[in-house]
Order: structure tokens, then sequence, then C-alpha cells
């Protein structure tokens, strides 16, 4: 028999001995750190709990521009909000004012 055939025949004999390690290693890194494995899911349900908070905080911020949009849309509107809506988006004042822009 040529030494070629011994090796293949060997190989033939023992790769499941070969394969079979690597195929569970393959697993097993996919369970703890692949696309749907165990880190990852931390890693997404982390997420999830810090996108939930912004959007609460975005939910909590339109609901107070809706509260001034509609006070500002009333015909009887409040003139402090109409007054304080004008000098923050035009930048109009008074020749003897000084303005001052907080950010919030």
């Amino acid at each position: 028999m040529n030494r070629i055939e011994i090796i293949f025949e060997n190989i033939k004999k023992y790769y499941s001995y070969f394969f079979l390690p690597l195929i569970l290693m393959y697993l097993l890194f996919n369970i703890f750190d692949g696309n749907n494995g165990l880190l990852s899911h931390t890693r997404l349900d982390s997420e999830i709990a810090n996108l939930e908070g912004k959007v609460k905080n975005i939910k909590n911020s339109n609901s107070l521009y809706q509260i001034k949009i509609s006070s500002l849309q009333k015909h009887s509107a409040n003139p402090d909000l109409v007054d304080e809506q004008i000098r923050n988006v035009l930048g109009y004042g008074q020749n003897n004012e000084f303005i001052i822009f907080f950010d919030n």
C-alpha cells in the first residue's frame, strides 16, 4: 500500500474523533457568544431598557410640547407664553432689555 492510502484510511477511520470536538466547540461558542447567544441576550436586554427610557423621556417632552401647542392655538392664548415663545424662537426683545438664553 501506498503511504498516502494509509494516511487516507487512518483519516477515514478517525475523522469522527477529529470533527466531533470541532463541532462541539462551534456549538458552544454560538450558544454563549453567537448572534442569539446568552451574552448577546444580556446586551440586547440592557439596550432595550436604555431605549425604553429614552422613549419615556421623549413621550414626556412630547406631552409638554402638546400642552404648549394647545395653549398657543387657543384664541385666548396666554400672553406670557406667547411673549416667551416670541423671545425664544424669534429672538425679539425691547431696546432696554438683555436676553439670556439657558439650554435645558
